[in-house]
């Protein structure tokens, strides 16, 4: 499901490759994505599936879109074949050009302790984050939050490290989520901003993540989309529970809060059709 908070706009992509991209819908159907049935995503060699019309086009010349996010974006526990970039970009063509800026472990908080100490580890003190801004994409993906949600309780359950604690900072999290949405704006007005609603916390392994702090992050981000009219909403959290809990516990990985292999296939799925509803 896609749970749009926003109206529909028009994607940040060039007007004069619109055509082509269109036609890198993947095996031909442009017509599955307005029937709502996405071509299934990820099962087959990418150079077998992926549109090839686009395939001399110069790379400054393709639709740029930049992944933004964790190391749900960036593919933990997976090949890199297996991450959702890689599956988006064999889903889009070569009329696209598809960045993975995630950074595993990285959070949109941005603070300081009282002795000086950053918090966490932030998403925009990264290279990988100023990479992603410096390519001034056409569209950009943002899936963040999920280790704003933890608590920094140490993996014994001993004690809670303060260095960890990013939810103790949630009500700053708005603030430091639309300063990703300045660098973008900044980098270029006219990108088309999509904003994911991050994936479920199952009984992970590490007792510092839990669903009940994601609760929070999760209507942190639906504030997000009320209050930034250029950015998209989509509820992956609701899509993977919508799935159900058989689905959830044979799909993720061991940890229980990184989707495994099909896991991912969903969110390139998710995020494939949202483009070519805009294309």
């Amino acid at each position: 499901m896609v749970y749009c908070i926003v109206q529909k706009h028009t994607a940040g992509c060039p007007q004069e490759n619109r055509k082509a991209h269109r036609a890198g819908d993947m095996i031909g159907k442009p017509e599955t994505v307005r029937e709502g049935r996405l071509p299934v995503i990820g099962r087959e060699p990418c150079q077998s599936r992926a549109d090839r019309r686009g395939e001399d086009m110069p790379d400054e010349k393709k639709c740029q879109v930049v992944c933004l996010g964790d190391s749900i974006t960036e593919g933990f526990g997976l090949k890199w074949e297996e991450s959702y970039p890689y599956l988006l970009q064999c889903a889009l063509g070569d009329a696209y050009k598809v960045f993975n800026a995630g950074v595993t472990a990285h959070c949109v908080t941005d603070e300081l302790l009282p002795d000086g100490r950053v918090m966490g580890l932030p998403y925009v003190r990264t290279e990988r984050y100023a990479q992603g801004i410096a390519k001034k994409g056409d569209i950009y993906v943002l899936l963040l939050g999920t280790n704003d949600a933890q608590d920094g309780m140490l993996d014994d359950g001993s004690a809670v490290d303060p260095w960890g604690n990013i939810f103790s900072k949630r009500e700053h999290f708005i603030a430091h989520y639309e300063r990703n949405l300045r660098d973008i704006r900044g980098a270029n007005p006219g990108a088309k901003i999509y904003a994911g609603r991050p994936t479920p916390v199952l009984e992970c392994i590490w007792p510092k993540h839990q669903q009940k702090y994601l609760d929070v992050i999760l209507e942190k981000i639906d504030e997000i989309g009320r209050r930034n009219a250029d950015v998209v909403v989509f509820d992956l959290y609701g899509t993977f529970r919508e799935k159900g809990d058989t689905w959830l516990h044979e799909n993720y990985q061991a940890d229980r809060l990184h989707p495994g292999p099909e896991g991912a296939r969903l969110i390139a799925q998710t995020v494939y059709g949202l483009i070519m509803k805009d294309a």
